[in-house]
């Protein structure tokens, strides 16, 4: 009589092919990004970390959070944190893009995304917005760089939650990263 192999999951064993094995795997495979885990590993301290931010030049919103974006560059200028910006935009060249950092004093680099091929990847929506990715290209946090805009048009005087700081400190530290997820507030990004 032939025996079914068996999974060890956080030392219980379990039958690989009943139904009840393949969905208590899937329920625990579920809660890992609750607590920090990637599916394919712990988000870690070794490897580098890459922040992408989709801006636009005459968005408002991201207009004002230059200043965060450039403070966010030099907290991790000697950290294994690498950021680029992404402007999603048929009409924005890599000049203008240039001239936009030097007038906010940003020393970063961005491309233009006229077909919006990244922004599709990552499902971006609104500008700006922040994605962290691990070494292996795996999105740790999406959404905000922090709660100063609460609605369009709408921000308090400072900042009370730092969600992409946070995102990065815990993940350079080998913690679990608490907030994975929020809604950008800012401009939208026109897909049509």
């Amino acid at each position: 009589m032939a025996t079914n192999p068996q999974i060890n999951i956080f030392g219980r064993n379990f039958h690989a092919y009943p139904v009840h094995s393949r969905v208590w795997l899937g329920f625990v495979l579920g809660l890992l990004p609750l607590f920090g885990f990637a599916q394919s590993g712990r988000a870690t301290a070794e490897g580098s970390l890459k922040v992408i931010l989709f801006l636009d030049t005459e968005c408002p919103v991201t207009q004002s959070y230059m200043h965060e974006i450039r403070s966010l560059l030099g907290d991790f200028n000697d950290r294994p944190v690498s950021f680029e910006a992404v402007f999603p935009s048929y009409t924005v060249s890599t000049k203008e893009i240039t001239a936009f950092f030097e007038k906010y004093n940003v020393k970063m680099t961005g491309q233009p995304d006229p077909d919006l091929r990244l922004t599709q990847r990552y499902q971006a929506n609104t500008m700006p917005e922040a994605i962290l990715l691990n070494a292996s290209g795996i999105i740790l946090y999406q959404g905000a760089i922090d709660n100063w805009y609460y609605a369009l048009g709408k921000n308090r005087p400072k900042a009370t939650a730092a969600y992409l700081r946070n995102a990065i400190q815990a993940s350079l530290e080998g913690n679990p990263i608490l907030i994975r997820k929020t809604e950008a507030i800012g401009c939208l990004i026109n897909k049509n």
